[in-house]
């Protein structure tokens, strides 16, 4: 990187709370790997100024006309919008130049400047937070982010459906808020679904997660653990079809009481194999699982029927029937 200046202005939206894209992130991710101590101090003097006793108010406007002079020329011209992140940058600056300790600029959290997106379209939408946390919103979900320093974490504020990778950062917790119910966690990946308040849940992906509601009280899960909230009480077991569940390639075909019709059809859809059925065969329930690579998903199912298998295109067609 040059790239000091590149490294400020990825400073300045990252204590700003402004998005990143990936590469940015990676980008940043690098540099504070390559730089941990010098972040670390830098961290601790932005988390401090949180917990001051002594407001500060973070004046950009008046910030810049004192730094207005020194900038370049062409600096003159900058929106304010643009100048407030200049001056996030250059605060940056004077941390790394100075040796961290004598900075401090206090920012707000309020409501106000809570991070927002809202999914308006039809299709899932991929969210990546200033903290490098992954959120995939679903079709009409709505979330508000803010970090409120290193006791109270990160906080996201979610309406409708939406899975989250969550970056570890230190022992710093991350909560998600919703009307019905709230989740925290450390580094995990889970899904929340407050949609529908009759079918609220978390479904945990990796990790383990503490959920809680007014009325159901307090709940622990973990990987590939389910919680759901019906009746004012909270209903835990485990997940039968997290693939399916978190919008993943399937790579394993879960079926329980499937009727074989059904199953057949999964089958061609997933792997192009198609299996004829013989006459009475349409009654039979399968569960089982099956890997989409199995080389004899036909005999699997043959057995499980105690029917027999034809071979009629070795691969590709095959014909179950009564013996």
């Amino acid at each position: 990187m040059n790239n000091k200046e590149d490294i400020n202005e990825l400073l300045a939206r990252y204590f700003a709370n402004e998005p990143l894209t990936v590469a940015q992130r990676r980008e940043l991710d690098e540099w504070m790997t390559a730089h941990k101590q010098e972040f670390e101090q830098m961290r601790k003097v932005m988390n401090a100024s949180l917990k001051t006793t002594d407001e500060v108010v973070f004046d950009a406007e008046k910030a810049w006309q004192k730094i207005e002079p020194h900038l370049e020329e062409r600096a003159k011209i900058i929106p304010f919008r643009q100048k407030a992140r200049w001056v996030f940058s250059v605060a940056a600056s004077l941390l790394l130049l100075l040796g961290i300790g004598a900075f401090y600029f206090f920012r707000s959290t309020s409501d106000e400047q809570m991070m927002r997106y809202a999914n308006t379209g039809t299709t899932e939408k991929h969210v990546l937070l200033p903290d490098s946390s992954e959120v995939i919103l679903y079709p009409e979900a709505t979330l508000a982010y803010c970090f409120f320093g290193r006791q109270e974490g990160r906080r996201a504020e979610l309406k409708g459906k939406a899975f989250f990778q969550v970056k570890k950062m230190h022992g710093i917790p991350f909560k998600v808020e919703t009307d019905l119910l709230k989740v925290e966690v450390l580094g995990t990946s889970f899904l929340v679904d407050v949609a529908h308040r009759d079918k609220a849940g978390v479904f945990v992906k990796t990790g383990k997660v503490r959920v809680k509601e007014a009325s159901a009280g307090e709940v622990v899960i973990e990987a590939n653990e389910k919680a759901e909230l019906k009746n004012g009480t909270w209903q835990t077991g485990v997940i039968r079809n997290p693939q399916s569940l978190f919008g993943e390639k399937e790579r394993v075909l879960v079926f329980e009481q499937t009727p074989i019709v059904e199953v057949v059809r999964v089958v061609a859809e997933k792997t192009g194999i198609q299996i004829d059925l013989g006459k009475g065969l349409e009654k039979n329930l399968i569960t089982t699982q099956i890997h989409i690579d199995e080389p004899d998903i036909a005999g699997e199912l043959a057995f499980l029927c105690g029917c027999k298998c034809e071979t009629l295109v070795k691969g590709k067609h095959y014909r179950l029937y009564e013996k």
